[in-house]
């Protein structure tokens, strides 16, 4: 969360000279944990585990508040471009469509820009996602996590919709953050597990 893990950005801070904080595994030019946690590819497949663990989460919720769940579907534009979405989420007339990410906090707008950038990632899918659902009202929305384990208060609107009391919205932000949060810890371990596997080879 204070981004003070030994990385080697970290590392060389107040340094000058011959330090090096250029990611050990990858071209980026600084290793830092939002770097490992977001865009290393040494650790892309962990980072795909807990987007689809997050999702699995969210299915799970909808389906007990009896939501049919459209997982990953594969929609075509009309330009014939492929795009798979996370979540669709139908009942009735009504289609939510939600796309998720984690995102390192850098600072108190992080996760706002985030849920807006993917808020309007699919809205030109919106006639392609009504015939698929057939529903009329059809919402998009981002869905941020904190890697750090902050939540984004906005989501709690989409749980609310979902048919969630607040003490239930509560609980299930706990464990989506908590998540979130734990599984980015995972990350930054792997990342240095594979750094002393190179380090022991060599």
């Amino acid at each position: 969360r204070a981004n003070v893990y030994p990385m080697q950005e970290f590392l060389t801070r107040s340094r000058h000279g011959t330090c090096i904080k250029s990611c050990r595994h990858c071209q980026s030019k600084n290793e830092t944990c939002s770097h490992i946690i977001g865009n290393c590819p040494v650790v892309q497949d962990a980072r795909i585990k807990r987007h689809n663990c997050i999702c699995h989460m969210l299915s799970e919720t909808a389906k007990k508040k009896d939501w049919v769940v459209f997982q990953e579907p594969h929609i075509r534009d009309i330009n014939n471009e492929l795009y798979k979405l996370d979540l669709i989420f139908v009942k009735e007339n009504k289609a939510l469509v939600v796309d998720v990410t984690v995102r390192y906090e850098f600072n108190n707008l992080t996760l706002e820009m985030a849920a807006t950038e993917k808020m309007v990632k699919y809205q030109h899918l919106l006639a392609q996602v009504q015939e698929l659902t057939n529903a009329e009202d059809v919402t998009f929305v981002g869905f941020p996590l904190g890697a750090g384990g902050k939540w984004y208060e906005k989501n709690s609107d989409l749980l609310c919709t979902l048919g969630l009391s607040k003490s239930k919205r509560e609980k299930v932000a706990r464990a989506l953050a908590s998540r979130a949060l734990l599984t980015s810890v995972d990350i930054i371990h792997m990342f240095a597990s594979k750094s002393r596997t190179v380090v022991s080879s060599a």
